[in-house]
């Protein structure tokens, strides 16, 4: 008999256990695919969410069985980024997770790619509630409620509260167009107004599911962010990281995050609120997976057990996971046939000639009278600029106006930008450009790129971005390409604009070398297929006059059909495009097929020194960028450009 009292009174001293698995940053990732990004010689393979789903079919009844819960969460991101998520706005992923069984969602900035009506439908189709506690919604979709606030969950006789914080930085991460009527409160009020709401309510376990992201070095972060708020830094004003949110989430005891696809084995624990922030690698590779302990009589959170090999991340290898064969089969034809769709080879002329209509412009006239730029503009010529706009904006406002002036003052055909860090502030930019609309990159998992072209001079029929589904040679940020028809001469020519950004620094001449095989690959084909006016421009991160084996460009350069215009000036130190010592260099590149511009023709290349009339170098860089903008002009002439693909 005392023996087993002494069993029972150990029984219910347990803690009760509540799996809780996670994602994030899945950016449409579900298939199987190479680790490039863990070993570029000798790429393992990664089995893919039919793996995890196998997982999670399997842990299912083994949960039943030994008494324990199971919460599902992600952390946002979830289709943007390769083709089979784009391809039918979310849907199949949202069809994946239903399948899966996930709890909850909160939506990232990429979520918000393709619009508001978008995600509200890709919120309808779930099987699970999306969460955002901090979205003010004026009359928006989801004024129906279909974004909630939170939920609390039983689980296990605990009562467990997800509260869902969008960023609030979601007015600068995506473009205005995407999120109209959508207000988003910042983090610290946010928290100060819901926590308490949720305890109200009866939640004893406390979730934050966010969309906020750990940034890398989270330790040097962390520091910098404490030593901030000893100097007086306002959070309450600020955009939060989810490391920062921790710091103010007292009450709570678990953030999962999205937002950011660095991840890290173990959660980052906060010593001052005791809150525990967690996030997995993205793009499809990982999930977590920890054991919550709860406290049998209090219920109260009393810390977490690793479920395997003493990690919280767990990569999908498979050397350790086995996909189930008929999830494997569905995710497998799914992107193969996204991808196909993006290769797919269209009739322009039967495709629709309407402008494009991004942003509502703001009523009265615009002056620019700070700078006096000249123009570049001439009578039957097209004038395309590619341009590194460093970290754009650099300098906010001050960045948005200066360089809308430069956009107007040159008043070229068409300017390709890189390097776009907040999407968002384009659409503000663009408010002052009505004569120009724009594209911006929808598959890049950072640093966008954007064409803005004339409203007057090009009709455009489609944006691309190839290799969004193999990214890793560009660095996560694959080309834009935008089809246009341009007018000129009294009729309308097809001509494709491909805007680059090459990866920089660390393995980066062998990932552009790389890159530039499977650009050359790609236009070949477009060119075997029949069409062939290509303008390829952007930021290389290769010098033409670099040694033999030190730059990226053989492939073109052996290449009869191609020609670099930008050759002419790059041995010209003054206008070298990146005038930084010790470094400067020429960049910026502009390539052209021989069918659109054969290198006999007369044409006209050269850097643009903006500085010069902006006020000095030290103020262009302050504001605008470390790299010059780079113009090619030339004249298509009667019978050198295709009229047909």
């Amino acid at each position: 008999m005392f023996l087993c009292l002494t069993v029972l009174s150990a029984k219910k001293s347990e803690p009760i256990y509540i799996n809780l698995v996670t994602t994030n940053d899945l950016h449409g990732v579900l298939s199987e695919q190479t680790a490039s990004f863990m070993n570029p010689e000798y790429p393992p393979d990664i089995v893919g969410m039919s793996a995890f789903y196998k997982y999670i079919n399997d842990l299912r009844p083994q949960l039943g069985k030994n008494g324990e819960g199971l919460i599902m969460l992600d952390g946002g991101n979830f289709f943007q980024g390769h083709p089979m998520g784009l391809a039918d706005s979310g849907k199949t992923v949202i069809d994946w997770m239903n399948k899966m069984g996930y709890d909850a969602l909160t939506p990232g900035a990429y979520d918000f790619i393709l619009g508001s009506s978008a995600l509200h439908q890709r919120a309808q189709n779930a099987a699970f509630p999306f969460l955002g506690a901090n979205m003010e919604c004026d009359g928006c979709l989801f004024s129906d409620g279909t974004i909630k606030p939170y939920i609390i969950k039983d689980v296990q006789g605990v009562k467990v509260g997800i509260l869902g914080i969008i960023t609030s930085e979601l007015e600068y991460l995506t473009t205005a167009e995407n999120t109209p009527n959508i207000r988003i409160e910042k983090e610290v009020a946010s928290l100060e107004k819901w926590l308490p709401v949720l305890k109200s309510e009866g939640a004893e376990v406390i979730i934050i599911l966010s969309s906020n992201g750990v940034p890398w070095d989270r330790e040097e972060e962390y520091e910098i962010f404490l030593d901030s708020l000893a100097t007086g830094w306002e959070a309450d004003t600020t955009s939060l990281s989810a490391l920062q949110m921790g710091h103010y989430a007292e009450g709570a005891d678990l953030i999962v995050t999205g937002g950011n696809s660095k991840g890290y084995p173990l959660p980052w624990y906060d010593p001052f609120t005791h809150v525990y922030v967690m996030q997995n690698y993205g793009g499809g590779t990982e999930f977590g997976h920890i054991r919550l302990k709860i406290d049998r009589d209090s219920h109260s959170f009393i810390g977490y057990e690793t479920v395997i090999d003493g990690r919280v991340s767990q990569t999908l290898l498979e050397d350790d996971f086995t996909p189930e064969p008929v999830m494997h089969e569905w995710l497998k034809e799914k992107s193969s046939s996204a991808i196909s769709d993006l290769y797919e080879f269209d009739d322009w002329y039967s495709a629709s000639m309407s402008s494009a209509k991004f942003v509502e412009k703001i009523q009265g006239e615009i002056e620019f009278d700070k700078f006096i730029i000249p123009s570049v503009n001439e009578t039957n010529t097209l004038e395309v600029i590619t341009w590194n706009c460093e970290f754009f904006p650099a300098n906010k406002d001050t960045t948005i106006h200066m360089l809308a002036e430069a956009i107007h003052d040159l008043n070229a055909d068409l300017y390709a930008f890189q390097e776009i860090r907040y999407p968002g502030w384009i659409s503000k930019m663009m408010v002052f450009l009505p004569d120009y609309d724009y594209i911006v990159s929808k598959q890049s998992s950072f640093m966008d790129q954007a064409i803005v072209f004339k409203r007057d001079q090009f009709r455009l029929i489609r944006q691309r971005e190839p290799f969004a589904e193999n990214d890793y040679n560009y660095a996560g940020r694959p080309p834009l390409r935008g089809d246009f028809m341009f007018f000129t001469n009294g009729e309308w020519i097809p001509i494709s604009v491909i805007n680059l950004h090459m990866k920089c620094c660390d393995s980066g001449l062998l990932r552009r070398q790389n890159a530039v095989k499977m650009l050359h690959e790609y236009l070949d084909n477009e060119i075997t297929s029949g069409f062939s006016n290509f303008i390829v421009l952007g930021d290389w991160n290769d010098d033409l006059k670099d040694e033999e084996n030190a730059h990226c460009f053989h492939p073109f350069m052996q290449d009869p059909r191609f020609h670099f215009p930008t050759w002419k000036i790059t041995n010209d130190l003054t206008q070298a495009s990146y005038p930084k010592e010790p470094y400067v260099s020429f960049l910026d590149h502009i390539l052209v097929t021989e069918s659109l511009l054969p290198h006999t023709q007369d044409f006209k290349v050269m850097t643009l020194m903006v500085e010069d009339y902006v006020g000095g170098y030290d103020i262009f860089e302050h504001n605008l960028s470390d790299h010059r903008p780079v113009l090619l002009q030339f004249a298509i002439q009667n019978g050198a450009a295709q009229k047909t693909p």
